[in-house]
């Protein structure tokens, strides 16, 4: 097929082009018609729907797929073609109405190939229903992710998967090692330290203590092995021969140096370090809320990890549902790294009646909801406004995405300016200076550190009862009760009844002093060296 020898710029501006990505599709589509070639037609379907979902084009991606999966009569090949239709159609913000019985069968073919000793192949049918069932579309979107919402339900499939059961078997588990005091700290990530590089400093200025940090995305030639798809692999030899991933040579000397791992994010870089072999160190994790909604956990040796450190119970109890052998993992909850006290400055006067989101411009902030808290503020006095702190783009990509920040912006621009929008600021405390109440109108959070931030300013806390963490035990798990409210009705009452000035009053000050005792890095940090450091054997 020409379209298969066409490479960089060029493929770029053909398929860039509406003429050239109809000729390719059109292509395709009449080699499925060709009996002679049937054989070589599927494969030219899959590569062309990689070529146009690679290049930004997920839904002629689908088409493509669709006619090559209805003309298909080999029920393996079909069943892998509509694999890749449905995530294509994910990709272009369409959930299939097939999904559930696509990943079935995906699972289905994974089991085949491990009956019939192909390793590599069950494991590659794996990645792929992994990637279907767990499309971040599907749980970072507007609607309530399917795992958060019946995940037995949603691990049924899975569960009932023999190759899935080998994947997260761990045969000859390490003994856990005891929390002897820590003298040489590696701290590794996969390229984002954004929440652990001051703990790192703080450690730094530790007496006794020796702190290193490696991050796993500048170490050359290690990316293939932190792909999802190679750890998808490496994870179901794991289960199936006990085989462990020898070292890299390039990270050797770090690794034997230290006495404790510190993993930052329950993600890429700990599902890499609890499948590697001759590991002496003590590893710990540290699991934030995204990752329990990705299928890393499930991918991770928990049998390699002595310690796990996660910043909230919902999450902690999301991942003990889903991801086989938890139980092997020493757990504990210990909340973010908050400089609190810092935030403690005076008020502006235009705090009285400002209002503030901070980090809106994710689907999950949901700030409509925060506008229509103004609306209902604005509706009794028109002096209230709301300002919005972070990026004026929507960080996922997805079409559901875009069209919803695109009604939000419609409703900001109509607002006659009662809505700020403010870009990042690496001053915070600053900025909360102007602020009287700090929303926190999420569909689901784990820690949620702006919204201590600004309550340790002295802002009035307004938590919505976060909807995708219903059975979860949702914000009042972590707050207390008092600040948590059903409705944008309830939300706009509660400011109301903290008076004329909502960040003077008694509720504001209570918060305030609840949030330096209980969340100020002060009060976190002894509870977080205990499992990190380590101060006797447990």
């Amino acid at each position: 097929m020409a379209a298969m020898s066409l490479t960089g710029k060029t493929l770029d501006a053909v398929v860039g082009n509406p003429v050239g990505r109809r000729l390719i599709t059109t292509a395709v589509r009449t080699s499925l018609r060709l009996p002679a070639r049937a054989g070589s037609a599927a494969a030219r379907a899959r590569w062309t729907g990689h070529l146009l979902s690679g290049r930004g084009w997920p839904g002629e991606a689908a088409a493509v797929l669709a006619t090559a999966e209805r003309a298909e009569r080999a029920p393996g090949t079909r069943a892998e073609l509509g694999a890749a239709r449905a995530l294509a159609e994910l990709a272009a913000g369409r959930e299939p109405a097939d999904l559930d019985e696509r990943t079935a069968g995906t699972l289905a073919l994974a089991d085949d190939a491990l009956s019939s000793g192909e390793l590599d192949r069950a494991a590659l049918r794996l990645f792929e229903a992994l990637s279907l069932a767990f499309h971040p579309s599907r749980h970072f979107g507007a609607r309530r992710s399917p795992l958060l919402a019946d995940p037995d339900g949603f691990m049924a499939p899975f569960w009932r998967s023999h190759a899935f059961a080998r994947l997260a078997s761990s045969p000859a588990p390490r003994p856990r090692r005891p929390r002897a005091r820590t003298r040489r700290l590696l701290v590794v990530a996969a390229g984002n330290f954004t929440f652990v590089r001051d703990i790192v400093a703080d450690h730094r200025r530790t007496e006794g203590l020796e702190v290193r940090t490696l991050d796993l995305d500048e170490v050359r030639g290690l990316g293939g092995q932190l792909d999802v798809r190679a750890l998808t692999r490496a994870r179901l030899r794991r289960g199936m021969t006990g085989e462990r991933l020898p070292v890299p040579e390039s990270v050797r000397e770090p690794i034997a140096w230290a006495d404790t791992i510190l993993v930052e994010w329950g993600h890429r870089a700990l599902a890499w370090v609890s499948l590697l072999d001759g590991v002496d160190a003590r590893v710990v994790a540290r699991v934030h809320r995204y990752e329990a909604l990705t299928p890393l956990p499930l991918l991770t040796d928990w049998a390699g990890v002595d310690d796990a450190i996660f910043i909230s119970p919902a999450f902690r109890d999301v991942v003990r549902r889903t991801a086989p052998g938890l139980d092997r993992t020493r757990v504990a909850v210990v909340p973010n790294r908050a400089d609190l006290a810092a935030c403690r400055q005076e008020k502006t006067p235009r705090a009285a009646r400002t209002c503030a989101l901070i980090g809106w411009d994710r689907m999950v902030k949901d700030p409509a909801w925060a506008l229509d808290v103004l609306d209902l503020l604005r509706a009794q006095d028109e002096q209230w406004r709301l300002l919005l702190i972070g990026s004026d783009e929507p960080s996922e990509p997805w079409p559901e995405a875009v069209d919803y920040f695109r009604r939000v912006r419609q409703r900001i621009d109509a607002s006659g300016g009662a809505v700020e929008v403010r870009g990042f600021t690496d001053d915070v405390p600053g900025a909360l200076r102007e602020v009287g109440v700090i929303l926190s109108t999420s569909l689901q959070e784990s820690a949620h550190v702006s919204l201590l931030q600004g309550v340790a300013s002295g802002a009035l806390p307004v938590v919505r009862d976060w909807p995708d963490l219903a059975g979860w035990g949702g914000p009042e798990a972590l707050y207390p009760a008092d600040w948590v409210v059903a409705t944008p009705a309830e939300a706009a009452a509660r400011i109301a009844a903290a008076g004329d000035v909502p960040h003077t009053g008694d509720a504001a000050r209570a918060a305030q002093d609840w949030v330096l005792d209980h969340r100020d890095w002060s009060a976190v940090r002894p509870h977080f060296d205990a499992v990190v450091l380590g101060e006797e054997a447990s």
